[in-house]
C-alpha cells in the first residue's frame, strides 16, 4: 500500500514539475524570435512555426506567439487575408489593457486588411497559400487545446485519487487494528476499481478507459448495496459517529444515507443518486430523530460537524 501511494505521489509531482518546466522553457525561444524579427525574419519565422504549440500553456504565451508569428509573416512577405491569427493577440492585449502590444496587433491587422482589399479574386494561388497557413495554425492550436484538457483531467484525477488513497489508508490502518472481513472485502473491491481508474487515466488505451468506467458504474449502480457498504466502512473508520446515529434510532440504510452527506454531497446530489421520490421525507424524518427542527442548521452541515465532534 505504501509503495503504491509513493508511486502515485511521484506521478503527480512529476506532472506538476513537467508542466512548470514545459512552460518556462518557451520564453527564451520567443525572446530569440523577437530579437531576430528585424535582422533575420526568416529565422524568426522558422523558430515560431516549428515551436511545439503544447508549450503555449497560458493565454499570455498564446497571444505573444500569435503577435510575433503575424509580424514574422509580414516581414517575410507572406501575406494572409484573415484575422484568425492576429485576433488571438489583439483580444488578449486589449482585454488586459496592454496598449503597446495591442497597438502592434492593430498594425498587423491593418496590414492584413490592406492585403485583403487589394487581393484579386482570380489570384487563387495566394488565397490558397494564405488559407493553408491559417488552417495549419488553427489546427495546431486545436490539438493543443485537446492535449491541455486531457492533461488537466489527468492531473485533477490523480490528485483526487491521492486524496482517496489517503482516506483509504486511514481506514486500512484501523482495520488492521481490528480486522473485519466484510469491511476488508469492500475496501479490496473499491481499491480494485480504483486501480483500474488510475491505470486508465495514465494510459492512452481507450478500451481500458471504457472498462474502468463500466466497472465504476456497476459498483455505483446498486444504490442499496452502495449505501450498505459505505455504512460498514464508516463503522470501522468512524465508529462513534455511526454508533451515535444508531442510538438515535436510525437504520443501517439511513446511516449510510447520512454518510453520503459527510462525504461532501448535498441533499440534491443524494436525492438524484438514490432516485427515491421520498428523498425530502427521508431527510425530514432523519432530522426529527436527530432532534433538529426546521429552523436549525441544514442536515449536511450538522452531520459533518457531528463527525468532527465524535472524532475528538
Amino acid at each position: 500500500m505504501r509503495n503504491f501511494e509513493n508511486y502515485i505521489f511521484g506521478i503527480v509531482l512529476s506532472l506538476c514539475l513537467w508542466s512548470c518546466g514545459h512552460t518556462s522553457s518557451v520564453y527564451p525561444l520567443l525572446d530569440k524570435a523577437e530579437m531576430c524579427l528585424e535582422t533575420a525574419p526568416d529565422s524568426a519565422f522558422v523558430v515560431l512555426d516549428s515551436l511545439d504549440r503544447r508549450m503555449l500553456a497560458t493565454p499570455e504565451l498564446k497571444a505573444r506567439h500569435a503577435l510575433l508569428y503575424s509580424q514574422a509573416l509580414e516581414k517575410c512577405g507572406i501575406e494572409v487575408y484573415n484575422d484568425s491569427i492576429i485576433s488571438i493577440a489583439l483580444d488578449y492585449y486589449s482585454a488586459i489593457g496592454d496598449e503597446e502590444n495591442a497597438q502592434k496587433a492593430r498594425e498587423c491587422l491593418n496590414k492584413i486588411n490592406e492585403n485583403a482589399s487589394i487581393l484579386a479574386t482570380s489570384d487563387t494561388l495566394k488565397i490558397q497559400n494564405s488559407r493553408i497557413i491559417e488552417e495549419r495554425y488553427s489546427d495546431k492550436l486545436a490539438i493543443v487545446e485537446k492535449d491541455n484538457r486531457i492533461r488537466e483531467v489527468v492531473v485533477i484525477s490523480l490528485l483526487a485519487l491521492v486524496v482517496l488513497l489517503f482516506i483509504i489508508r486511514i481506514v486500512v490502518k484501523k482495520l488492521k487494528a481490528k480486522p473485519d472481513d466484510k469491511a476488508m472485502a469492500i475496501i479490496r473491491e473499491r481499491l480494485a476499481v480504483l486501480d483500474k481508474i488510475i491505470a486508465s487515466r495514465i494510459s492512452s488505451d481507450e478500451k481500458l478507459f471504457r472498462s474502468s468506467e463500466e466497472e465504476l458504474d456497476v459498483m455505483m449502480a446498486d444504490r442499496e448495496e452502495f449505501l450498505r457498504s459505505t455504512k460498514i466502512i464508516f463503522d470501522e473508520n468512524h465508529p462513534k459517529f455511526t454508533s451515535y446515529l444508531a442510538n438515535k434510532g436510525l437504520t443501517d440504510w439511513e446511516i449510510g444515507y447520512c454518510c453520503l452527506y459527510t462525504l461532501g454531497l448535498k441533499g440534491k446530489d443524494i436525492g438524484e443518486y438514490i432516485q427515491k421520490k421520498r428523498h425530502y421525507i427521508i431527510s425530514h424524518e432523519i432530522r426529527q430523530r436527530l432532534g433538529l427542527d426546521e429552523h436549525d442548521t441544514n442536515i449536511s452541515i450538522y452531520l459533518r460537524e457531528l463527525l468532527l465532534q465524535t472524532e475528538r
